[in-house]
């Protein structure tokens, strides 16, 4: 099972960041009473000074703005006594906190000032943590590249101190960057190297926050088992700890495993909900399982009974605009894109269309701003950089070796390593030319390909709005300037002509929107399994007013297909008005609509007996290169646009005075 990122929601449970406060946090939140209690009788010493600091830590797990006066009165007192790691310490229990409470900008500012403190006195520790916390804050803002500079910065500081915990920490935001950034191999070179390094250091939330990321990307690349077994020794781990934070992020990432069992799932994010409401409703997990709970409940609604639907759609609506709500406070661009998606998915599927273009709109104007082509080429750059790093660092212990060696072997190593350098050079040159071209191959693939979407744009526009636009103009025209003109017989013969146009109009505008999010670059269909039952009730409904065309539908077998619910309903409606539209003078208008099991495959049928199609209509409807209209076929070759991204095929079968079969086969 593959997570799609268009239209399925990303998981968000594993856009974790890995927080270092100035000294080891524990595990337990229930003591931040008893810490308190021992202020009473602390002195105004250094002591006094780190107990509050740590009060300010453990209130990350519970509360984190009920820290920030501790972490305040912490400096205070520090800056009182002179007393700089106590300074910088207080500066970053500031920032965790602030930070955690969604005010990443001035949460980035205590922590350059901890950075500035901890550099003064020489302690490189404390300087590694506060360059990965200011890179925490940039990634909660979906600022990658800026975070990953930051990541990488600290890293190659705690790889000089061999400091294997922190090591750990920081690949485990790595991962967790290159997994948004979805390099997944990357993603998961790093998360090993948590895992490693955790275990080696016997840093057991380390070793969790590995194996959680080592699930999530199985579970992005569709091996669904690996990804199971990584999140229940993860969730053992913290279980273990006691640690309620991750416990309910593995919890959310077990819940999207259990997909499309919905109610299960959304069992699942409950029992996270309940975790949450307890430590921290507001904390970036938190949030990600509101949203999460609102995708479910609108999955379910899809797939639930008509009686049902209206409660679970307004169960998801009201969870998702609370994740938004949420995701504004801490200015979470990833989250904000995902909810905005899901919530045009919602208010479509309720049929206020307008507020579901308002959300697509703006998942499309977050979504560039995250995912752009810059940000992807300055990250490879960033990466480039430490490479280089670490490549520099490795020849300066070689030139420590070579030291008493001869001066010959020097000059022959020396030598073999300017070939070598000169070499790689000219291959690199050569590596980027070749990829230069490649890319610039697959922008020109791509223009002319978006060119010849536009030109099919284009000429439905011309042909099939300009006619019912053009009735319904005419006839209030006429309704305006000469009311006397028209007798009450014409006036119900109009007004029935001008509700099939309104009619048709909203046909054309719903396939052709479907048609043209289709074309867009991430957007995907969503594919699940649908009743047939529910299609055939849906064009019933649609088509209640065709009379006098009778429409038969017969499933027998109570089957279902696989599919995209939205693209089949457009396919279906679209088949089911042209059938209509061909039986406009014929008596006795029948369509059957019919559906069947071949093989693996679900046959859905639409018969109809009107005049049929000659062999040179039948071959103009697989012309690929004609722009046409609906008279000539339009709508069957925007549907079959829409089946191919489905992978379903379509094909038709007609005889002239007989009738006319569309066969819908995936």
């Amino acid at each position: 099972m593959k997570y799609n990122k268009g239209l399925l929601w990303t998981p968000f449970f594993i856009l974790f960041l890995v927080q270092l406060p100035a000294f080891a946090q524990k595990k337990a939140p229930e003591i931040a009473d008893s810490l308190i209690g021992d202020l009473k009788t602390a002195k105004e010493d250094t002591f006094k000074v780190r107990l509050l600091i740590h009060i300010a830590e453990t209130y990350l797990s519970i509360n984190p703005a009920l820290g920030v006066p501790y972490a305040e009165k912490g400096f205070g007192l520090a800056e009182k006594m002179n007393y700089k790691r106590g300074m910088a310490n207080g500066q970053n229990a500031l920032g965790l906190t602030i930070g955690d409470s969604g005010n990443n900008e001035q949460a980035r500012l205590h922590y350059l000032k901890a950075y500035e403190l901890n550099k003064e006195i020489g302690n490189t520790i404390g300087t590694i943590n506060n360059l990965n916390n200011i890179g925490r804050t940039l990634q909660r803002e979906s600022k990658f590249v800026e975070a990953i500079d930051y990541f990488f910065k600290a890293l190659k500081v705690a790889e000089e101190l061999k400091s294997d915990a922190q090591i750990s920490l920081l690949s485990t935001n790595l991962a967790t960057s290159y997994y948004q950034q979805m390099n997944f191999s990357r993603a998961m070179e790093y998360a090993e190297m948590a895992v490693k390094y955790g275990e080696i250091s016997h840093a057991t939330s380390n070793t969790g926050k590995g194996l959680m990321l080592m699930g999530a990307i199985k579970m992005e690349t569709g091996d669904t088992l690996g990804a199971r077994s990584y999140f229940q020794k993860s969730l053992k781990l913290y279980s273990d700890l006691g640690d309620q934070t991750n416990v309910l992020m593995t919890l959310g990432n077990l819940a999207l495993l259990e997909y499309p069992d919905y109610r299960k799932a959304i069992t699942l994010m409950l029992k996270a909900k309940k975790i949450a409401d307890k430590n921290g409703p507001a904390s970036i997990t938190a949030i990600a399982n509101t949203g999460n709970l609102g995708r479910a409940y609108y999955d379910l609604a899809l797939v639930s009974p008509s009686t049902e639907k209206k409660k679970l759609f307004d169960s998801a609506e009201i969870y998702l605009q609370r994740g938004m709500q949420l995701s504004r406070s801490t200015n979470n661009l990833a989250n904000l894109a995902t909810l905005s998606i899901n919530l045009a998915d919602v208010e479509s599927a309720t049929g206020h269309y307008k507020n579901a273009v308002d959300h697509f709109r703006n998942y499309i104007k977050i979504n560039d701003s995250i995912y752009s082509q810059q940000s992807k080429n300055k990250l490879a750059g960033l990466e480039e950089k430490y490479k280089i790093d670490l490549k520099d660092k490795e020849i300066a212990i070689n030139k420590l070796e070579l030291g008493s060696q001869r001066r010959t072997q020097i000059a022959l190593t020396v030598g073999l390593a300017l070939l070598a350098i000169i070499g790689g050079l000219l291959w690199r040159q050569n590596r980027v030319r070749k990829k230069s071209n490649t890319i610039l191959m697959v922008l020109n693939n791509q223009l002319d390909e978006a060119n010849k979407v536009k030109t099919k744009f284009f000429g439905i526009l011309s042909h099939d709005l300009r006619s019912p636009i053009s009735n319904l103009i005419n006839f209030l025209h006429l309704l305006k300037n000469d009311p006397q003109m028209i007798s009450p017989e014409e006036q119900a013969v109009n007004q029935q002509q001008i509700s099939q146009s309104a009619e048709q109009l909203l046909e054309t505008m719903e396939t052709m929107l479907l048609w043209s999010k289709e074309q867009m670059e991430h957007f995907k269909p969503e594919i699940r399994l649908i009743p047939v039952n529910d299609l055939f009730e849906y064009l019933q409904k649609f088509f209640s007013h065709a009379l006098p065309v009778k429409i038969n539908f017969q499933n027998p077998e109570q089957l279902v297909v696989s599919g995209d619910e939205n693209y089949l309903r457009v396919i279906m409606q679209n088949l089911t008005s042209n059938a209509i539209k061909a039986l406009k003078n014929s008596p006795d208008a029948v369509i059957d609509w019919k559906v069947r099991k071949e093989g693996n495959k679900t046959i859905l049928t639409i018969t109809d007996n009107g005049p049929g199609l000659n062999a040179e209509q039948t071959k103009s409807l697989y012309n690929e290169n004609d722009v046409v209209n609906a008279k000539t076929g339009f709508g069957f070759h925007l549907i079959r646009d829409l089946a191919k991204a489905i992978h379903y095929r379509i094909s038709v079968e007609s005889q002239p005075g007989v009738g006319t079969t569309f066969v819908l086969s995936g």
